[in-house]
C-alpha cells in the first residue's frame, strides 16, 4: 500500500518458468503486457503470477499455449558423410535443415525429379532422406523443398543442389614391364599399372624399392603407362604400384625386372639325331624378336622368330643359345655320341659277341674231349 493509501499488486508475466515482464499494478486494474514474437522459440507456456504485500502466498494464473507460426526461412541440405562422396553399398544420410517454418511439409528431388519410394531401400522420414545400399545410379544432384501454409497463404523455399558422388573403390593394380629399347648403358623401360575395378579418375603412383618415383591420373582408361631411362644392370630393382580413387589405397604386387634371358630345353639332355624344343624366356613384355643362334663345328647359323620357341628336327652337335634386346641366354651343348639309337645296337652286338665266344669255347672244348677218349680208350 502506498503513502496515499492505494494498494498495489505485482503481476509477472512467465514463458515456462522464464520471467518475460513484470508490472505493479493498484488493486482492482488488470495488468496488460504487450509480447512480441519474433520466431518459434517465442512460443511455450505463458502464465502470470500475482503477489500482493499483504497476503504471504503469491498466487498464479492458469496457463496458456501459445503457439507461434512462422514462414519457412533458410533451407539447406545437410549429408552424412560430408562430403557425399561414398562407395557402393555404403549408406547415405540427407537431411533437410530448415532455419525457420511451422508445420512443415518436405519433399526430395533426384536430378530436377521428385523422388517417389519405388526401392525398399530408400526412406523419407519427414525431414530426412535415407538410401541404405547405394549404387552408381545413385550418383547426382539432390535438393529438398520446404513449404507451409499461414493463414491460407503458402510459403515455399527450395534448397541448393547437393551433388552426391558414388564411386567403385580400386581394386589391386596389376603391374607389367615392357623393356623399349636396351643397349649396354641404358634401358629404356614402360611401367604398366593397371585396376580392372574402380571408378576413374585413378590415381597411380610408382614406387621403386619403396621410394616414390612419378605418379599419373587416369582420367580416361583404366591404365598408366610410364616411361622410365634406367642405368643398366642386369636386375633393376622392384616396381610397385599403389591405386587410389578417394578410398582406402591399394597396392599391387612387387616386380622384379630382371633382363636376363634363359635358355631351356625338352628333353633336359639333348639326344643328336632327335627333336629338341628350346624355350628362350625373359621376365618382362618385349615386342622384340628372339634370335637363335647355332654354332656347329666349323659352321655357325642364326634363325629369327617373333616366338620365344624353337624347335630343331634331328639336331646335330653343336652349342645352342638365344638373345633378346642384345641380352644373351645361356648356352645348351649337344655332344658328340647322345644318339640313343646306337646305344641299343651296341647292346645287341655285345650280346651276340658274347654268345658265340661261348659257343666256340664249347665246341673246342667238346672237340678236345673226343680227342682224347678216341687216344685212350677204356
Amino acid at each position: 500500500m502506498s503513502s496515499n493509501g492505494t494498494h498495489f499488486i505485482v503481476y509477472s508475466l512467465y514463458r515456462g518458468k522464464t520471467l518475460v515482464q513484470s508490472k505493479n499494478v493498484s488493486a482492482h486494474n488488470p495488468a496488460n503486457f504487450s509480447v512480441s514474437f519474433h520466431s518459434e522459440s517465442d512460443a511455450g507456456e505463458y502464465k502470470c503470477k500475482a503477489e500482493d504485500r499483504d497476503v504471504a502466498q503469491a498466487k498464479y494464473s492458469v496457463s496458456i499455449n501459445i503457439i507461434v507460426l512462422a514462414p519457412v526461412l533458410g533451407v539447406m541440405v545437410i549429408s552424412t558423410p560430408d562430403p557425399p562422396v561414398l562407395k557402393v553399398r555404403s549408406k547415405l544420410t540427407l537431411r533437410c535443415f530448415v532455419k525457420q517454418g511451422s508445420n512443415v511439409i518436405y519433399k526430395w528431388f533426384f536430378d530436377q525429379q521428385e523422388i517417389r519410394l519405388s526401392s525398399p531401400s530408400v526412406k523419407i522420414n519427414q525431414s530426412n532422406l535415407v538410401i541404405d545400399n547405394v549404387s552408381l545410379s545413385d550418383t547426382g544432384g539432390y535438393h529438398c523443398e520446404a513449404s507451409n501454409t499461414i493463414n491460407r497463404q503458402i510459403f515455399r523455399i527450395t534448397s541448393n543442389s547437393t551433388e552426391v558422388t558414388v564411386k567403385v573403390p580400386v581394386s589391386n593394380p596389376e603391374i607389367s614391364a615392357n623393356i623399349a629399347h636396351m643397349n649396354k648403358t641404358k634401358v629404356m623401360t614402360i611401367i604398366s599399372c593397371l585396376s580392372h575395378e574402380g571408378t576413374l579418375p585413378i590415381i597411380y603412383t610408382l614406387y621403386r624399392d619403396k621410394s616414390f618415383v612419378t605418379n599419373y591420373t587416369a582420367q580416361s582408361r583404366r591404365e598408366a603407362q610410364l616411361i622410365l631411362p634406367l642405368a643398366y644392370t642386369e636386375i633393376l630393382n622392384t616396381f610397385k604400384c599403389k591405386a587410389e580413387n578417394g578410398f582406402v589405397s591399394k597396392y599391387s604386387s612387387g616386380l622384379v625386372i630382371d633382363v636376363s634371358v634363359t635358355l631351356t630345353s625338352n628333353p633336359d639332355t639333348p639326344i643328336v639325331g632327335h627333336q629338341l624344343s628350346l624355350n628362350c624366356s625373359i621376365k618382362y613384355k618385349s615386342k622384340e624378336p628372339y634370335i637363335w643362334h647355332i654354332v656347329h663345328p666349323g659352321k655357325n647359323s642364326t634363325m629369327v622368330t617373333s616366338e620365344n620357341q624353337l624347335i630343331a628336327r634331328a639336331i646335330i652337335p653343336g652349342k645352342y643359345y638365344c638373345s633378346v634386346n642384345g641380352q644373351t641366354s645361356n648356352w645348351i651343348d649337344v655332344l658328340p655320341g647322345q644318339d640313343s639309337n646306337f646305344q641299343p645296337v651296341t647292346v645287341a652286338v655285345s650280346i651276340v659277341a658274347t654268345i658265340l665266344i661261348i659257343l666256340a669255347v664249347g665246341l673246342i672244348c667238346y672237340c678236345i674231349t673226343s680227342k682224347v677218349r678216341r687216344n685212350f680208350p677204356l
